[in-house]
């Protein structure tokens, strides 16, 4: 059985799923230059700043752009991703999310929407659990405008967060166990698992300013460890325009043995806009392997050491079969919201299997990518990031179709 724990961002999406992003009044809340607190298609801004940047209270803005009611689902790059992770693999492997809520009644969504997905309080044996420490003060919340016709109808949407709690949680509470009470992890037990996820630390500061000797820890515990990225813009707040650091001295990449960003994270990150240099410069600092997502385009790959095969930069497209299900089928349409942190569910999925086949070695990134890509696009049938099973193994099986339809579609690439 694979063991796989996770930390970083883990909160309650509230989403508003038909926001007009042509509006005079979203396109007077856009972005005028790099980091003033504006939205961006796609990205991410914090809820204080944009605030300060329309000069008006911020409740009383998003009324305003969002037009209604929110529906509300568990969201972030993390737990998102362990989620799916979980509910594919079933009971060949062991999933364990460690994070933080806050003292409010958004935190009790968040473990009822755990519940809901199958993940168990504590740190028992269950297939699928969670530690999260109670931080006093607010749960972090995103509220998700979407724009279902953006892009020719394949959608967008733009992130304000409240970080709230996960402003306070650090890297002691897995290094050392100083959380009390119940949902304490004993010291190191975040470790000791064969997979060591990051996903979204940048929305998990003090967690992110530590990745490196963090990742460190991992790799002597002789872990495969994945990061995968979030629009940081705290960096971009503080540092207007320019390269973001993974890392407190961008000392991170040779702990990494595969990192997954989308296109603009990965051209922020790295300061190479093309997909290919950036993938190269990821390489060439110490990455073993590296996914970018280019959303409803492709998806670009390399790898370069072990436990890896070595791949030069290739390119895959998203599942047709999904394209044509959502074309034939509109009212399947969900949104976008957590597609990219499913595909890295479903990447972290392919990598367990592939490491209780065959073990730590020649690991093919190629390979990896199917599950994943079938995973991102599934993501836009629901709305939200988590697809909730009525039994289990349920989203197994309705990938299932799609992921061999990719498979005979694109065997001359993955032969």
């Amino acid at each position: 059985m694979v063991s796989i724990n996770g930390t970083g961002c883990c909160l309650i999406d509230y989403l508003y799923p038909n926001v007009d992003f042509s509006a005079p009044a979203f396109k007077a809340a856009l972005s005028k230059k790099d980091g003033d607190g504006g939205l961006g298609i796609g990205k991410l801004v914090f809820a204080e700043h944009f605030e300060t940047f329309m000069g008006r209270p911020y409740d009383t803005v998003l009324k305003e752009l969002s037009g209604g009611k929110p529906s509300y689902n568990l969201g972030g790059p993390s737990i998102v991703s362990l989620v799916h992770a979980a509910q594919v693999l079933g009971d060949t492997a062991q999933v364990g999310f460690f994070g933080a809520r806050g003292s409010d009644a958004t935190g009790g969504l968040v473990e009822a929407a755990l519940g809901r997905a199958g993940f168990s309080g504590g740190l028992s044996d269950k297939h699928a659990r969670y530690c999260l420490a109670r931080i006093e003060g607010p749960t972090p919340r995103t509220d998700v405008l979407s724009d279902p016709r953006y892009d020719n109808g394949h959608g967008e949407r733009t992130f304000i967060n409240v970080i709230g709690a996960a402003g306070l949680y650090e890297s002691g509470f897995l290094t050392s166990g100083v959380l009390q009470g119940e949902n304490s992890p004993p010291s190191d037990e975040f470790f000791n698992a064969d997979i060591v996820a990051f996903g979204g630390t940048a929305l998990t500061p003090r967690i992110h300013d530590n990745l490196t000797g963090l990742l460190e820890k991992a790799k002597q515990k002789k872990a495969f460890t994945l990061v995968n990225l979030v629009f940081d813009y705290r960096s971009e707040q503080t540092s207007p325009g320019k390269k973001w650091k993974l890392g407190k001295n961008d000392d991170a990449y040779p702990r990494i043995d595969l990192l997954i960003a989308d296109k603009d994270e990965a051209w922020r990150t790295s300061g190479c806009p093309s997909p290919g240099d950036a993938l190269r410069w990821f390489l060439e600092k110490g990455c073993g392997a590296a996914i970018i997502t280019e959303g409803s385009r492709a998806v670009h790959f390399a790898s370069g050491r072990a436990p890896f095969t070595v791949f030069k930069p290739q390119t895959l497209p998203v599942s047709g079969a999904i394209d044509r299900e959502l074309a034939a089928h509109p009212e399947k349409r969900g949104d976008t919201t957590g597609c990219g942190d499913n595909f890295a569910g479903g990447v972290i999925a392919g990598i367990a299997g592939q490491l209780e086949e065959r073990g730590p070695e020649e690991l093919d990134i190629r390979e990896a990518c199917v599950p994943g890509i079938a995973a991102g696009g599934f993501a836009c049938f629901t709305l939200g990031g988590v697809f909730y099973e009525k039994q289990s193994g349920e989203k197994a099986k309705l990938l299932e179709p799609f992921i061999e339809a990719y498979r005979k579609e694109q065997f001359s690439v993955l032969k």
